[in-house]
This record gives structure tokens, C-alpha cells and sequence, in this order.
């Protein structure tokens, strides 16, 4: 009976440090939109999957907190010719298997995100491949002699050669074609959290990298991070409101007077550097059926139709609930480049409008197909509902389709759409070249024009973009690219609407820097109990 007692005590005793240590322990729990689709690095230019990635996955320079380039897992570098920069790696840094990081792993990791089927190449457009020099060092070798290689870099995490290896992973999978990988799901990586568990649009698990070579620079005191994919937007609120999330980062701006009322919730709301812009299909053909064979949204005097028969102020006022406001430029203020004069210059006027449809030989207007993500860019139902009925005033008649994330985005890049919805933050480089390269140059099938989804090709725009790439005066390579953007910007292969407003929603017990790139660093956050 003694015996017993003594078990049960000890038990007990047990279950009482095991529940001390629980409660000790400094947990965010972090609530969103929309699930991150894909963990591979290499698969899936979206900020909202490279902000998670890069708790998980580091580069060789990356931001910091303050948004300036600093060596990371590269100690320094340099320009060994027009062509080669030499980078010292840190030594003893660990990935979270144990596996130490060589060069052989940056060699394995630039093959991969420049290869062909890798779904960011264009985010490493300047990148030709890597060589292993000696243990800790590497030379990188570019396309062609440039300026932009390093900002680039941020944006090419390190892997695992052997653990790439050993799981058949070399190769990168790209999330717009649909394929998969065991990096999909599985991570190992050098950064300040490790992957605990992973459950698809329901819950991922990070635990704090106990082994990590920059706690020191790294001010946090989060030991676990419960990222909850929550799509119902009064569910994320009412679990804020409750205490059963610390962070939300997709917040209904409906809502955000109310928030900003309770004293429990702290708010954060800025400008971000994404526009929005409705992406135009100027194939040969349209998806949607009409009685003219050819594609109206070709001739630039439909585009500009459509353009002025949108409301802008309306939508950023009503939808937009006036916290942010409508742009008429691809680029936002704080991109280098930025010239408030490349904009379009076409006030609302539905009345101008259909009178140019007239012109352009169409009178009763036409058909289009509309696709809008859910869970990707604030409010993009909504203002895609209102688009939709500016245009049925001028007599066209888009058939607008709302998808998931997980089904919208293989519609957009494949081009089974005629109008689609796409921001752009320039990121992870924040310089004019990502919207230049990716959206507005002429799509050559492997690193240029990756995501242009209109097909639109401007050679003039083509040539300032590729002589800018070995411009190494920056000055003058910005003022290529900024004219670059203008050209293509009158052209309006895309409709910009409106810069995206960054909200986040915090409990008082969190602490974390918002910055215009809308990326959460959890590494820099503080818990307070």
C-alpha cells in the first residue's frame, strides 16, 4: 500500500514538473488565411511562403529587421572578376539533422533553385551556378557581369546536400505545375526553428533550433511557434479576442475599428510594398467564348476601357475601408525607381470608356473569364465583385470564379484565365528588376517573364531590362528599370488597383517589428508573460 502511495506521488510529482515546464514554456500561436503550400524553398514565389520558409531555411546574406543586407551564412565575399563572387561560409553551423554546412551544400542548393524546373528561378535570374573551392568556400558564378547578385541572394536558402540526397530531393518541384517532393513536407534546414510537425490546412509546429549559430544576434525567447491555417475570418478574430491566438496576419480591415478598441489586442496597420494589379490575358485568344475570334484585350484601347471604367477611389474607400489608396503605377514609393510620373494618366469615366470599346470595334462589349483568389490578397473577393460590376456598365460581362489559393494559382500561371488578380512586393530583392524581369518582360519559358502572365512582350522595355542586369553603376541601372516599368506601364498589360495595406493583429504579450515587406522575423520577437 505504501508502495503505491509512494508511486502515485511520484507520479503526480512528475506530471507537475511536466505541466510546470509546459506553462513555461513562451509559445506563439500564429493564425492566418491560408495554409503555406509548399515548404520546399525552390517551389513557390510567394512571400507568404518564403516569410515561413525563412524560419526554418537561411542564405548566405540575408534582411534583417531593419530590411539592410547582412552576412549570414556567409561570413564575407568578394568580387573575384566580372563574373565570380568568392563567399567565406561561418564554420560549425549545423543543420537540424547535425549534418555540418559546406560548401557542397551551397553548390547543391544554387543548382537547384537555377534549375529549369525550380518554381523561383527567376528569383535567381542572374545566377549561372556555384563551386566548391574548398570546404568553406565557394565561388558563384552569374550569367553576366551585374549589380543585382547579392540582392538576389537573399532569396536562395541553403539545403542539405546529403539529406537532398538521401530523399530523392535534388531536384526542386514548382507548385504551378502541381509537383511534389519530400521537401514538400519535410524540412532541414540552419535556421532559428525546426520543424516539429506538419498537418495540411490544419497546423504546423516550430520549436526554437536549440544548436542555433546566431541566438546570439537573434533577440527571441519563442521556444514553440503553432502556425493555424484558419480561412473563416470571424473565427480568427473571435480565437484573438479569446486568447487562443497571439498573432493574425490576415485581419478583415472591416474589423479593424473594433480591434483597435480592445484593449487586449494591439494593431498594427502600414503601407506595404505590394501592388495589386488585375493581370490581362493578351494571348491570341480568349478562354471566355465570343462571337469574334480574336482577343479584344490586344488592342490597348480596351485596356484602357477597362482601366476607366473602374471606380478606384470607390473600392479603396468602401472595400479597402480607406486604408490604403489606388495607384496608377506598377511600382510602389519605397521600391527604388519608383517615378510618380510613369503612371497612367485615365480618370473614371464609363461614359469615355464605352465610347473607346465602340472604337475598338466593340459596341456591345464582350465576354471574359475572371479568376479571384481567396485567402491570398486582402479583401480580393470583394473588390473582384466590384470590378466585375463597373465592367457589366460598359457591357462587358466577366464571369467571375473565387478559388482557394491551392486551385487559383495553376489557373493564373497557366494561363486559363483572362483576367486574374496578382500583387507584386518585389521581394525578396525589393528592387525595380523583380517586377522588370518577372511580370514585364518577355516570357522565354525559363527565367525571364516567369510570371507574366499577360504574354505581354515590349522589346524596348526587353532591351533596358537585360542592359541593365551588367550595369554596375546603380544609379544608372535603376534609371533603366524605372523607364523599363514606365513603358510597360502604358501599355497596361496589367490594371494596377491598389497598394496592399499590412495589418497585423497582436496580443499585448508579443513583441515584433512590422516592416513595409510584410514578413514576419519570429526570430526577433519577444514573448512577455
Amino acid at each position: 500500500m505504501m508502495k503505491q502511495l509512494f508511486l502515485s506521488l511520484l507520479v503526480a510529482g512528475s506530471l507537475g514538473v511536466v505541466s510546470h515546464a509546459a506553462l513555461a514554456e513562451n509559445v506563439v500561436r500564429w493564425a492566418t488565411d491560408a495554409d503555406i503550400p509548399t515548404l520546399d524553398p525552390d517551389a513557390y514565389a510567394s512571400t507568404k511562403a518564403l516569410t515561413f520558409q525563412n524560419h526554418i531555411y537561411e542564405s548566405l546574406v540575408q534582411r534583417d529587421n531593419d530590411l539592410k543586407i547582412q552576412p549570414w551564412l556567409a561570413l564575407s565575399w568578394q568580387q573575384i572578376d566580372d563574373t565570380t563572387l568568392r563567399f567565406k561560409l561561418r564554420e560549425g553551423v549545423k543543420f537540424h539533422n547535425g549534418d555540418e554546412l559546406t560548401s557542397e551544400d551551397v553548390v547543391a542548393s544554387v543548382a537547384r533553385v537555377t534549375d529549369p524546373a525550380s518554381g523561383i528561378r527567376a528569383n535567381a535570374s542572374t545566377i549561372k551556378d556555384a563551386v566548391a573551392v574548398d570546404k568553406y568556400t565557394v565561388d558563384i558564378h552569374l550569367v553576366k557581369k551585374t549589380g543585382i547578385a547579392i540582392n538576389e541572394l537573399t532569396g536562395v536558402m541553403i539545403m542539405d546536400k546529403k539529406w537532398l540526397s538521401e530523399h530523392n530531393a535534388l531536384k526542386p518541384t514548382d507548385i504551378s505545375q502541381g509537383t511534389e517532393g519530400y521537401a514538400t513536407n519535410n524540412t532541414n534546414g540552419t535556421g532559428p526553428f525546426i520543424l516539429q510537425s506538419r498537418q495540411r490546412d490544419t497546423q504546423m509546429v516550430l520549436v526554437r533550433n536549440p544548436d542555433w549559430w546566431n541566438a546570439a544576434a537573434g533577440t527571441t525567447n519563442i521556444d514553440k511557434i503553432i502556425f493555424k491555417p484558419i480561412s473563416s475570418d470571424a473565427t480568427r478574430l473571435s480565437g484573438l479576442l479569446a486568447g487562443e491566438y497571439d498573432l493574425v496576419t490576415s485581419v478583415p480591415l472591416q474589423d479593424i475599428q473594433r480591434l483597435q478598441n480592445n484593449p487586449a489586442v494591439q494593431l498594427q496597420v502600414s503601407p506595404s510594398l505590394r501592388v495589386d494589379y488585375l493581370a490581362l490575358n493578351m494571348r491570341d485568344t480568349l478562354n471566355a467564348k465570343n462571337a469574334k475570334a480574336e482577343n479584344p484585350l490586344k488592342d490597348i484601347r480596351v485596356r484602357q476601357a477597362l482601366y476607366m471604367a473602374i471606380n478606384h477611389e470607390a473600392i479603396t474607400q468602401k472595400v479597402m475601408r480607406g486604408l490604403t489608396k489606388p495607384t496608377n503605377n506598377y511600382l510602389a514609393p519605397d521600391i527604388p525607381g519608383y517615378d510618380a510620373k510613369a503612371g497612367v494618366d485615365y480618370p473614371y469615366d464609363p461614359a469615355k470608356a464605352k465610347a473607346l470599346l465602340a472604337e475598338a470595334g466593340y459596341p456591345q462589349g464582350f465576354n471574359l473569364n475572371f479568376d479571384c483568389p481567396e485567402g491570398t490578397y486582402i479583401n480580393a473577393p470583394q473588390w473582384c465583385q466590384a470590378v466585375q460590376s463597373y465592367w457589366s456598365k460598359i457591357g462587358v460581362k466577366a464571369a467571375l470564379n473565387v478559388h482557394p489559393a491551392s486551385v487559383y494559382d495553376p489557373i493564373l500561371v497557366n494561363g486559363r484565365t483572362d483576367v486574374g488578380v496578382l500583387g507584386w512586393a518585389n521581394l525578396p530583392i525589393m528592387d525595380p528588376y523583380s517586377v522588370a524581369v518577372q511580370l514585364l518582360h518577355t516570357s522565354n519559358g525559363k527565367s525571364l517573364g516567369t510570371f507574366n502572365i499577360p504574354r505581354y512582350s515590349n522589346p524596348a522595355a526587353d532591351k533596358l531590362i537585360d542592359d541593365s542586369v551588367g550595369e554596375l553603376d546603380n544609379t544608372k541601372r535603376i534609371a533603366m528599370l524605372s523607364q523599363a516599368v514606365a513603358l510597360a506601364n502604358k501599355d497596361l498589360p496589367y490594371l494596377p488597383m491598389h497598394f496592399e495595406p499590412t495589418v497585423w493583429a497582436m496580443s499585448k504579450k508579443l513583441t515584433l517589428k512590422q516592416t513595409p515587406d510584410n514578413v514576419q522575423r519570429l526570430w526577433y520577437g519577444k514573448v512577455s508573460n
